[in-house]
Parts: structure tokens; C-alpha cells; sequence
């Protein structure tokens, strides 16, 4: 069975609902700062080089304020389009340089595969 990827219409992506990665952990830094924390995939040619160089066993992202706001909200149970207007009323930005911003971000973050999401079918 393949996986196709399919082109969502920009209605169907508004309606989608980010959800986390399980994979992904949060910890809070001593400093206050929100970290993602990604494990290392187990793959032969990191054992080699980690003999070599030191290769940390997992990875860390630091997230802002608007970065935790986002993350925060990836549950599966808000909708692109409900994460829109609630981020331009929080952060006092137009709906459009929300709708913008926010939808690069989420874009970013599923490249990374720290997003999936959950897209009704009609």
C-alpha cells in the first residue's frame, strides 16, 4: 500500500486539527524556556559516528512565547481556522498576518514531522 499525497484545498487545511507527535517531549529549562526535545533515530551510520564525534542522543528546539502558544494549542481538538482568530485576538495582529504566519509555522513544524493532522473526510 502506498501513501499518497494528496493537496488539500485551502478550506479542508483551515478545518484540519494539528495534533503532537508522540515521539516529541516538552520540558520547561531552568530559565523558563519551553524546549521540544526529539530523540535520535537509531540508525547503523550515527552508532559509527558517534564514536567519532559526539552526536547527543536527542535534539532540542527552543520555542518563543507565539511558539509555545502554537504548540500548546496541537491537540488534535482545535482547528487551523479557530487557532487563526484566537492567535490575532491574543497577540492583537490582523486576521491575515496571523492566518499567514501561523500557516508557515504549522508548515515548518509538520516538515519536521513534529505535526501530523487530523483532516475530516466529508
Amino acid at each position: 500500500m502506498s501513501l499518497k499525497k494528496e493537496r488539500l484545498s485551502r478550506e479542508d487545511t483551515l478545518k484540519a486539527k494539528p495534533v503532537k507527535n508522540e515521539v516529541v517531549k516538552e520540558r520547561k529549562e531552568e530559565k523558563g524556556e519551553t524546549v521540544l526535545v526529539i530523540p535520535r533515530k537509531k540508525v547503523r551510520w550515527v552508532g559509527v559516528l558517534s564514536r567519532i564525534f559526539y552526536i547527543p542522543p536527542e535534539k532540542k528546539i527552543s520555542l518563543d512565547e507565539i511558539g509555545v502558544w502554537v504548540w500548546s494549542r496541537c491537540n488534535g481538538n482545535v482547528s487551523v481556522i479557530n487557532m487563526i482568530e484566537e492567535l490575532s485576538r491574543e497577540f492583537k495582529i490582523n486576521r491575515k498576518e496571523a492566518e499567514v504566519s501561523l500557516l508557515n509555522y504549522l508548515k515548518k513544524l509538520s516538515q519536521k514531522r513534529l505535526i501530523g493532522f487530523v483532516i475530516a473526510r466529508k
